[in-house]
Protein backbone atom coordinates (compact mmCIF):
# COMPACT_ATOMS: atom_id res chain seq x y z
CA UNK A 1 0.00 0.00 0.00
CA UNK A 2 1.48 3.42 -0.40
CA UNK A 3 1.32 6.21 1.74
CA UNK A 4 0.48 9.61 0.23
CA UNK A 5 1.69 12.71 2.34
CA UNK A 6 -0.80 15.59 3.35
CA UNK A 7 -0.65 18.22 0.81
CA UNK A 8 0.63 20.88 2.74
CA UNK A 9 -1.33 23.72 4.61
CA UNK A 10 -1.15 27.25 5.71
CA UNK A 11 -3.51 27.92 8.65
CA UNK A 12 -4.93 31.31 9.06
CA UNK A 13 -5.40 32.41 12.75
CA UNK A 14 -6.54 35.64 12.91
CA UNK A 15 -10.59 36.57 12.45
CA UNK A 16 -9.79 39.89 10.58
CA UNK A 17 -7.50 38.23 7.93
CA UNK A 18 -9.01 37.18 4.47
CA UNK A 19 -8.05 33.98 2.88
CA UNK A 20 -7.88 35.44 -0.51
CA UNK A 21 -5.57 38.11 0.56
CA UNK A 22 -3.44 35.07 2.01
CA UNK A 23 -4.08 33.18 -1.36
CA UNK A 24 -2.88 35.68 -3.62
CA UNK A 25 0.74 36.28 -1.74
CA UNK A 26 1.42 32.34 -2.33
CA UNK A 27 0.29 31.98 -5.93
CA UNK A 28 2.34 29.48 -7.15
CA UNK A 29 3.07 27.15 -4.73
CA UNK A 30 1.98 24.03 -3.95
CA UNK A 31 0.08 24.72 -0.95
CA UNK A 32 -3.91 24.49 0.48
CA UNK A 33 -4.74 28.04 2.59
CA UNK A 34 -7.30 26.90 5.05
CA UNK A 35 -8.75 29.25 7.97
CA UNK A 36 -8.55 27.63 11.85
CA UNK A 37 -9.97 28.63 14.88
CA UNK A 38 -7.63 27.13 16.91
CA UNK A 39 -3.73 25.76 16.57
CA UNK A 40 -3.73 22.86 14.22
CA UNK A 41 -2.35 19.29 14.81
CA UNK A 42 -0.06 16.62 12.67
CA UNK A 43 2.18 16.28 9.59
CA UNK A 44 1.40 18.80 6.56
CA UNK A 45 1.18 22.58 7.98
CA UNK A 46 3.95 24.71 7.26
CA UNK A 47 2.89 27.68 8.37
CA UNK A 48 0.87 29.03 10.69
CA UNK A 49 -0.13 33.05 10.18
CA UNK A 50 -1.15 33.96 13.59
CA UNK A 51 -3.21 36.75 14.93
CA UNK A 52 -2.46 38.66 18.47
CA UNK A 53 -5.16 36.89 20.27
CA UNK A 54 -3.96 33.58 19.39
CA UNK A 55 -1.52 32.18 22.27
CA UNK A 56 0.67 29.55 20.47
CA UNK A 57 2.30 26.87 23.37
CA UNK A 58 5.46 24.52 22.83
CA UNK A 59 3.63 21.47 22.94
CA UNK A 60 1.24 22.78 20.18
CA UNK A 61 4.80 23.54 18.00
CA UNK A 62 5.98 19.83 18.40
CA UNK A 63 2.73 18.29 16.97
CA UNK A 64 3.21 20.41 13.66
CA UNK A 65 6.68 18.31 12.64
CA UNK A 66 6.43 20.13 8.91
CA UNK A 67 6.26 23.60 10.90
CA UNK A 68 8.60 25.94 8.43
CA UNK A 69 7.43 29.50 9.84
CA UNK A 70 5.03 31.29 12.43
CA UNK A 71 4.02 34.28 10.76
CA UNK A 72 2.18 36.93 12.91
CA UNK A 73 0.11 39.19 12.01
CA UNK A 74 1.37 42.22 14.10
CA UNK A 75 3.88 43.85 15.49
CA UNK A 76 3.95 42.27 19.05
CA UNK A 77 4.80 38.90 19.60
CA UNK A 78 4.98 37.85 22.75
CA UNK A 79 2.49 35.21 22.87
CA UNK A 80 4.85 33.30 20.64
CA UNK A 81 7.07 30.42 22.19
CA UNK A 82 10.10 31.85 20.20
CA UNK A 83 12.91 29.28 21.68
CA UNK A 84 10.33 26.25 20.70
CA UNK A 85 9.62 27.64 17.45
CA UNK A 86 13.05 28.25 16.28
CA UNK A 87 14.50 24.77 17.68
CA UNK A 88 12.01 23.31 15.94
CA UNK A 89 13.73 24.62 12.16
CA UNK A 90 11.34 27.37 11.89
CA UNK A 91 11.43 31.08 11.29
CA UNK A 92 9.19 33.50 13.22
CA UNK A 93 7.93 36.78 10.98
CA UNK A 94 5.70 39.73 12.07
CA UNK A 95 4.17 41.88 10.44
CA UNK A 96 5.87 45.22 12.24
CA UNK A 97 5.59 48.37 10.37
CA UNK A 98 2.15 47.28 9.01
CA UNK A 99 0.15 50.48 10.74
CA UNK A 100 2.90 53.12 11.63
CA UNK A 101 1.19 56.25 10.22
CA UNK A 102 -2.11 54.71 12.04
CA UNK A 103 -0.56 54.50 15.27
CA UNK A 104 1.51 57.72 15.40
CA UNK A 105 -2.07 59.54 13.93
CA UNK A 106 -3.90 57.76 16.86
CA UNK A 107 -1.20 58.34 19.73
CA UNK A 108 -1.21 62.43 18.45
CA UNK A 109 -4.60 62.17 18.78
CA UNK A 110 -4.50 61.25 22.01
CA UNK A 111 -1.77 63.65 23.30
CA UNK A 112 -3.96 66.44 21.53
CA UNK A 113 -6.77 65.45 23.50
CA UNK A 114 -5.10 65.28 27.18
CA UNK A 115 -4.10 68.39 26.11
CA UNK A 116 -7.11 70.10 25.10
CA UNK A 117 -8.92 68.49 27.32
CA UNK A 118 -11.67 68.27 24.00
CA UNK A 119 -13.07 64.75 25.81
CA UNK A 120 -13.62 65.85 29.18
CA UNK A 121 -15.21 69.09 27.66
CA UNK A 122 -17.80 67.43 25.40
CA UNK A 123 -18.72 65.49 29.11
CA UNK A 124 -19.13 68.27 30.39
CA UNK A 125 -21.44 69.96 28.19
CA UNK A 126 -23.22 66.46 27.80
CA UNK A 127 -23.76 67.25 32.08
CA UNK A 128 -25.18 70.73 31.36
CA UNK A 129 -22.15 72.09 31.75
CA UNK A 130 -21.14 75.15 29.44
CA UNK A 131 -17.72 76.02 31.01
CA UNK A 132 -14.57 76.33 29.41
CA UNK A 133 -12.64 76.08 32.55
CA UNK A 134 -14.30 72.60 33.45
CA UNK A 135 -11.36 70.80 32.11
CA UNK A 136 -8.73 74.10 31.59
CA UNK A 137 -7.26 73.11 27.70
CA UNK A 138 -3.45 73.67 27.69
CA UNK A 139 -1.82 73.93 24.44
CA UNK A 140 0.28 71.31 22.67
CA UNK A 141 2.97 73.97 21.13
CA UNK A 142 5.83 73.99 23.60
CA UNK A 143 4.85 71.29 25.92
CA UNK A 144 7.24 68.29 26.24
CA UNK A 145 5.93 65.04 24.86
CA UNK A 146 7.95 62.10 26.31
CA UNK A 147 8.57 58.92 24.31
CA UNK A 148 9.43 55.60 26.32
CA UNK A 149 10.32 53.43 22.86
CA UNK A 150 12.04 55.25 20.36
CA UNK A 151 11.91 53.04 17.78
CA UNK A 152 9.48 53.06 13.54
CA UNK A 153 6.38 54.35 15.34
CA UNK A 154 8.05 56.76 18.32
CA UNK A 155 10.20 58.34 15.48
CA UNK A 156 6.99 58.73 13.36
CA UNK A 157 5.37 60.48 16.46
CA UNK A 158 7.97 62.55 16.87
CA UNK A 159 8.50 64.07 13.19
CA UNK A 160 4.31 64.92 14.03
CA UNK A 161 4.85 66.47 17.04
CA UNK A 162 7.45 68.38 16.39
CA UNK A 163 5.58 69.84 13.47
CA UNK A 164 3.19 71.06 16.44
CA UNK A 165 5.69 72.74 18.08
CA UNK A 166 6.30 70.35 20.67
CA UNK A 167 9.64 69.58 22.78
CA UNK A 168 10.15 66.45 22.06
CA UNK A 169 12.39 63.72 24.57
CA UNK A 170 12.46 60.34 24.13
CA UNK A 171 14.02 57.37 26.30
CA UNK A 172 15.52 54.16 24.15
CA UNK A 173 18.70 52.37 25.46
CA UNK A 174 18.95 50.11 22.22
CA UNK A 175 17.97 53.22 19.73
CA UNK A 176 20.50 54.61 17.71
CA UNK A 177 21.97 57.87 18.58
CA UNK A 178 21.11 59.12 14.83
CA UNK A 179 17.56 58.53 14.96
CA UNK A 180 17.60 61.23 17.60
CA UNK A 181 20.11 63.55 16.01
CA UNK A 182 18.35 63.33 12.92
CA UNK A 183 15.04 64.95 14.07
CA UNK A 184 16.38 66.85 17.31
CA UNK A 185 15.06 64.64 19.85
CA UNK A 186 16.30 65.31 23.58
CA UNK A 187 17.82 62.17 24.31
CA UNK A 188 17.55 60.85 28.15
CA UNK A 189 19.56 57.69 29.54
CA UNK A 190 17.58 57.17 32.65
CA UNK A 191 13.39 56.48 32.17
CA UNK A 192 12.95 58.37 35.44
CA UNK A 193 15.04 61.77 33.85
CA UNK A 194 12.45 61.34 31.37
CA UNK A 195 9.41 60.89 33.37
CA UNK A 196 10.22 64.02 35.33
CA UNK A 197 10.00 66.95 32.35
CA UNK A 198 7.47 65.00 30.61
CA UNK A 199 4.03 66.94 30.21
CA UNK A 200 2.94 64.20 28.65
CA UNK A 201 4.41 60.29 28.56
CA UNK A 202 3.59 58.21 25.54
CA UNK A 203 4.58 54.42 25.50
CA UNK A 204 6.26 52.47 22.33
CA UNK A 205 7.31 49.39 23.94
CA UNK A 206 7.07 45.46 23.14
CA UNK A 207 5.72 43.39 25.66
CA UNK A 208 8.79 41.53 27.02
CA UNK A 209 9.96 40.03 30.41
CA UNK A 210 12.23 43.22 30.86
CA UNK A 211 9.27 45.87 29.79
CA UNK A 212 6.53 44.47 31.76
CA UNK A 213 5.23 47.12 34.24
CA UNK A 214 7.65 49.18 33.26
CA UNK A 215 5.59 51.70 34.52
CA UNK A 216 4.63 50.83 38.20
CA UNK A 217 4.09 52.92 41.20
CA UNK A 218 7.13 54.11 41.42
CA UNK A 219 7.85 55.61 37.87
CA UNK A 220 4.34 57.48 37.94
CA UNK A 221 5.32 58.89 40.95
CA UNK A 222 8.16 60.14 39.22
CA UNK A 223 6.06 61.82 36.61
CA UNK A 224 5.63 65.92 36.64
CA UNK A 225 2.25 66.85 38.71
CA UNK A 226 -0.69 67.26 36.23
CA UNK A 227 0.98 65.13 33.19
CA UNK A 228 -0.63 62.56 31.42
CA UNK A 229 0.06 59.01 30.18
CA UNK A 230 -0.42 57.56 26.67
CA UNK A 231 -0.36 53.98 25.88
CA UNK A 232 -0.80 52.00 22.61
CA UNK A 233 1.37 49.69 23.04
CA UNK A 234 0.43 46.52 25.23
CA UNK A 235 -1.61 47.04 28.33
CA UNK A 236 0.89 44.80 30.84
CA UNK A 237 3.17 47.66 30.70
CA UNK A 238 1.46 49.50 33.03
CA UNK A 239 0.44 48.86 36.37
CA UNK A 240 -3.21 49.89 35.97
CA UNK A 241 -4.21 49.80 39.80
CA UNK A 242 -1.10 52.31 40.71
CA UNK A 243 -2.35 54.36 37.22
CA UNK A 244 -6.14 54.34 39.14
CA UNK A 245 -4.43 55.72 42.04
CA UNK A 246 -2.30 58.12 40.55
CA UNK A 247 -5.47 59.58 39.05
CA UNK A 248 -7.44 59.34 41.59
CA UNK A 249 -5.18 61.46 43.79
CA UNK A 250 -4.86 63.95 41.13
CA UNK A 251 -1.32 63.49 40.60
CA UNK A 252 -2.10 63.01 37.12
CA UNK A 253 -4.09 65.03 34.91
CA UNK A 254 -5.40 62.47 32.49
CA UNK A 255 -4.60 58.78 30.54
CA UNK A 256 -5.76 57.61 27.06
CA UNK A 257 -4.82 54.14 26.92
CA UNK A 258 -5.76 51.92 23.75
CA UNK A 259 -4.69 48.68 25.19
CA UNK A 260 -5.44 46.75 28.53
CA UNK A 261 -4.46 44.23 30.47
CA UNK A 262 -7.70 42.18 29.70
CA UNK A 263 -9.01 43.05 26.66
CA UNK A 264 -12.36 44.09 26.56
CA UNK A 265 -12.08 45.07 30.35
CA UNK A 266 -14.88 44.06 32.88
CA UNK A 267 -17.20 45.91 34.32
CA UNK A 268 -15.36 47.13 37.24
CA UNK A 269 -12.14 48.36 35.62
CA UNK A 270 -11.68 51.47 37.93
CA UNK A 271 -10.34 53.35 34.75
CA UNK A 272 -13.69 53.29 33.10
CA UNK A 273 -15.14 55.49 36.15
CA UNK A 274 -12.52 58.13 36.24
CA UNK A 275 -13.28 61.40 34.27
CA UNK A 276 -9.76 62.05 33.16
CA UNK A 277 -9.17 58.74 31.21
CA UNK A 278 -9.87 57.98 27.50
CA UNK A 279 -10.00 54.39 26.55
CA UNK A 280 -10.23 53.28 22.94
CA UNK A 281 -10.66 49.51 21.69
CA UNK A 282 -7.51 48.45 21.01
CA UNK A 283 -8.45 50.72 17.77
CA UNK A 284 -4.78 52.16 17.40
CA UNK A 285 -4.21 50.54 14.14
CA UNK A 286 -6.94 50.44 12.51
CA UNK A 287 -7.33 51.87 8.88
CA UNK A 288 -9.35 49.99 5.62
CA UNK A 289 -5.92 50.09 4.37
CA UNK A 290 -3.86 48.58 7.61
CA UNK A 291 -6.44 46.16 7.82
CA UNK A 292 -5.24 43.91 5.29
CA UNK A 293 -1.84 45.05 4.93
CA UNK A 294 -0.88 42.88 7.82
CA UNK A 295 -1.79 39.79 6.12
CA UNK A 296 -0.26 40.38 3.00
CA UNK A 297 2.91 40.97 4.72
CA UNK A 298 2.76 38.04 6.97
CA UNK A 299 1.54 35.74 3.54
CA UNK A 300 4.46 36.87 1.59
CA UNK A 301 6.89 35.88 4.22
CA UNK A 302 5.76 32.35 4.21
CA UNK A 303 6.09 32.92 0.43
CA UNK A 304 9.88 33.22 1.12
CA UNK A 305 10.36 30.77 3.60
CA UNK A 306 8.43 28.03 1.25
CA UNK A 307 10.68 29.70 -1.71
CA UNK A 308 13.77 28.65 0.37
CA UNK A 309 14.35 32.61 0.58
CA UNK A 310 15.24 34.49 4.31
CA UNK A 311 11.99 36.50 5.16
CA UNK A 312 12.80 40.14 5.55
CA UNK A 313 10.43 40.06 8.49
CA UNK A 314 12.31 37.91 10.23
CA UNK A 315 12.85 38.18 13.94
CA UNK A 316 13.99 34.83 14.67
CA UNK A 317 15.54 32.34 12.62
CA UNK A 318 15.73 28.68 12.99
CA UNK A 319 18.13 27.19 15.07
CA UNK A 320 17.95 23.44 14.17
CA UNK A 321 17.97 22.63 10.37
CA UNK A 322 13.96 22.10 9.00
CA UNK A 323 11.80 19.22 9.92
CA UNK A 324 11.29 19.44 6.15
CA UNK A 325 13.67 21.43 4.44
CA UNK A 326 12.34 20.99 0.47
CA UNK A 327 11.93 23.74 -1.88
CA UNK A 328 8.38 23.86 -2.74
CA UNK A 329 8.87 26.18 -6.13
Amino acid sequence: MTSHRPRERVALLDAFGELDDVAQELTGLPVEVVRAERVPSGPGVVALLLGPSTELTAEEVAALPDLRIVAVTATGYDHIPVDAVTAAGAWVTTSAGYCTDEVAEHTLAFVLDLLRRVTVLDRSVRQGRWDVLAARPRTAAGSVLGLVGFGRIGQAVADRAAVLGMRVAAYDPTAPDDAFDQRAVERHHELTALLAVADVVSLHLPLTPATEGIVDAEALAAMKPGACLVNVSRGGLVNHCALADALTRGHLAGAALDVLPTEPPPPDEPLLALPGVIVNPHAAWYSPEAHRRPFRMAAGYVADVLSGHEPAGAVARPRATPRDAKDLR
